[in-house]
């Protein structure tokens, strides 16, 4: 009869070089998982950048007005079911074409961003939102809040601008200032289903045009909001 060792030799000849083999077939197939994985989440970090920069002003930080869009339907259909005060404040940077004419545009960039963490600051509620609409204007967004109190944080916002203290030789005032105008939706004033947001926003716009001739540097409210 053949000894252990012989019965067993040609195997573990054989043997040897398949586990080697199934080691690296192995490794290589654990190396590849990573790469995968790792690419996987770089891919999701991208596409979540991506989608972040489509919704955020890549300036100041503030919502675009993509993003305004979807909050202002979000918060109108919110504030309209839940029979709840909605408030919008126009925020205008006073003069601002003279300020980017005096100091440059860089210049210009640097009170932009200082004026929306003005604003960022100045907001009360999880809820609130802020959003550049277009060059020097910003649009907030103030669920569940009355008139009042709209008055209270569109001061609060016009004050702490014009604090910034950041000079202004094309202005009056001789430093960065800001017109405000404000409008709110009142569920217990309006009992015509045919006010819309677009209302509100115009009767917000048309305060600020009434803050501007009134001198600047103001806060004006708009007409109540509601559908005639």
């Amino acid at each position: 009869a053949q000894g252990e060792e012989d019965v067993y030799g040609n195997w573990q000849r054989r043997a040897a070089p398949i586990l080697a083999l199934m080691v690296v077939l192995a490794l290589a197939f654990v190396t590849l998982a990573i790469m995968l994985s790792v690419q996987l989440r770089r891919r999701l970090l991208a596409e979540s950048e991506l989608q972040l920069l489509a919704r955020v002003d890549g300036l100041t930080g503030l919502n675009n007005r993509l993003m305004l869009g979807e909050i202002l339907e979000r918060e109108w259909r919110n504030a309209r079911r839940a029979r709840r005060a909605l408030s919008l404040l126009f925020v205008d940077i006073d003069h601002f074409k003279a300020y980017n004419d005096t100091y440059g545009h860089q210049a210009g960039d640097n009170a932009l961003l200082e004026v929306a963490r003005c604003i960022s600051a100045n907001l009360r509620l999880p809820n609130d939102s802020a959003a550049r609409y277009g060059g020097e204007e910003f649009l907030i967004v103030l669920p569940d809040t009355p008139a009042s109190e709209a008055a209270e944080v569109a001061e609060r916002i016009r004050t702490a601008i014009a604090n910034l203290d950041i000079e202004h030789a094309g202005s009056e005032f001789g430093r960065v200032t800001a017109s405000i105008g404000f409008a709110t939706w009142n569920p217990d004033q309006d009992t015509n289903d045919e006010t819309d947001a677009a209302k509100v926003i115009k009767a917000a716009d048309d305060a600020l045009y009434h803050a501007k001739a009134a001198g600047r540097n103001k806060v004006l409210p708009g007409e109540a909001a509601t559908a005639n």
